[in-house]
């Protein structure tokens, strides 16, 4: 009897051997059978005539990166494409099933980056990757959330009602131009809610604000002539407006440490708390206001340009307003703009969807990856043509029309489709920031004014830029207070 037991189980592990070694066996199969039948992505082994510049000359002569990614896919019917950022080889995808693919993948390639390294330095989390972003990523997500956000609202309603004064004293015939007006908001919302008490004070904001324009205006400039020359006067009055921005936020720091009676500010003391050297507080507070501040106005502009020509959807959104929150109820307020399902996140959706806030994101695998089916070697830099994506006819019906009611059922492929702030855990850490200074600005400001254009028939024509999306033309208007 012992025998046959040991016979038994000699026989079951002799079994479980041969199954685990057939399981081996088809396991190397398959993944020979796939990188057989997979192919690299289409282009692949193409070479650009000048392999310094790559196709940089062909962004350029589309006018933008987010032109030249919708003349590479397609306008979206191409789903794979390769392209060369200078030297570098990139794989583009704008397919939601593709961005499955990678969804997981956090590490950003440095290299689609280097233009904004000597404004923002090396030492921004723009740079990090592998166990140094996540470590990072943990106290900068953190003071970014809801429970934080909702001490940030009673500020935004009071810029609100500020801008709102100063609207009711001007004549019906004088004129505001969206973009100035709304940045003028974001720029005070950014500083008050995340930089200190220092900027309660309307000279510290000021001050703040001309620094951060003419850094700004230098971006520009480096955006569109490439890197300066070393030694060069441009290289020489970038880096004195990049120090005199760093001895801005360095005097911020110092006098947050040494404030007496100061309310919580999250952002701020996260980066204070944090431990990390001075210079990375530096570059991650310049980081944060550089990457909020201008897309949250020309979103705000954008948003508010749409309504004025889609009135149905203006009068509808007014209704909810009124019914939701009245003019005056903080709580009720706070409650509305985390709704997700309402007519006015639908309304703010579209226009991020239609405007192209930001056109695209990046990542990058550590090891060999399939997407779609094609192999993309390891470290070979992954575009996400978000821009594409969120105008493609293969994903959305009449993608040129404004049609805020979309959202209303959005599922499937389209949840994939639209990522206006990014995919995955790696997605623009400031996102609900934006979703809620946005939504308070106009709860405010649309209970109290009418907004019309100067021009009622105006074609406002879009520049996708490498950092957002600015109108061509001024978008100019009149307010009027409503009674």
């Amino acid at each position: 009897m012992l025998g046959l037991v040991v016979l038994l189980g000699i026989c079951s592990i002799v079994m479980a051997c041969c199954i685990k070694f057939v399981v081996l066996l088809f396991s190397i199969w398959n993944g020979r059978s796939k990188i057989t039948n997979s192919s690299y992505a289409p282009g692949w082994n193409e070479r650009p005539k000048d392999l310094k510049i790559g196709d940089l000359d062909k962004i350029k002569k589309h006018g933008s990166l987010h032109n030249y990614l919708l003349h590479l896919h397609q306008n979206g019917d191409k789903s794979i494409a390769v392209f060369w950022w200078g030297q570098q080889r990139v794989v583009s995808i704008c397919s939601p099933d593709m961005f499955k693919d990678v969804i997981k993948l956090t590490d950003r390639p440095k290299e689609l980056f280097t233009l904004l390294e000597p404004i923002i330095t090396a030492d921004s989390i723009q740079y990090a990757n592998g166990q140094e972003w996540e470590n990072r990523r943990k106290w900068l997500y953190q003071a970014l959330r809801p429970p934080f956000l909702r001490s940030y609202i009673p500020i935004f309603v009071k810029i609100a009602n500020e801008t709102a004064d100063l609207w009711s004293m001007l004549g019906a015939t004088d004129v505001i131009e969206l973009p100035d007006e709304f940045l003028s908001m974001t720029i005070k919302g950014i500083t008050r809610t995340c930089y200190g008490n220092v900027f309660d004070n309307a000279e510290e904001v000021y001050n703040m604000t001309h620094v951060y324009y003419e850094l700004y205006d230098e971006i520009e400039q480096l955006l569109k002539t490439g890197p300066h020359d070393v030694g060069s006067v441009r290289e020489k009055q970038l880096h004195a407006i990049c120090e005199k921005m760093k001895r801005k936020l360095q005097d911020v720091i110092d006098k947050r440490c040494n404030e007496q009676d100061k309310r919580s500010i999250p952002f701020i003391d996260a980066l204070l708390q944090s431990g990390i050297p001075e210079k990375q507080v530096i570059a991650e507070a310049l980081t944060f206001l550089i990457g909020g501040l201008h897309n949250t106005g020309y979103l705000l502009a954008w948003t508010v340009h749409y309504l004025t020509i889609n009135k149905h959807v203006y009068h509808e959104l007014l209704t909810e307003m009124k019914s939701r929150v009245g003019s005056n109820c903080t709580e009720k307020l706070k409650n509305y703009i985390f709704d997700p399902n309402t007519c006015l996140r639908y309304v703010i959706n579209e226009s991020l969807r239609l405007t192209v806030i930001s056109s695209f994101a990046a990542r990058y695998s550590e090891d060999d990856i399939f997407v779609g089916g094609h192999l993309i070697p390891a470290r070979t830099p992954i575009l996400m043509a978000l821009g594409v994506s969120l105008r493609s006819e293969s994903n959305w019906k009449a993608p040129e029309k404004f049609d805020h009611t979309r959202f209303c059922t959005l599922q499937g492929k389209n949840m994939l489709s639209f990522a206006p702030f990014g995919h995955g855990r790696r997605k623009c850490p400031g996102y609900q920031f934006a979703y809620t200074e946005v939504s308070v600005f106009l709860t405010i400001l649309l209970q109290r004014f009418q907004i019309e254009p100067v021009e009622k028939d105006q074609k406002v024509e879009q520049f996708h830029g490498y950092l957002t999306t600015t109108p061509k033309q001024p978008l100019k208007c009149y307010v009027y207070p409503l009674t």
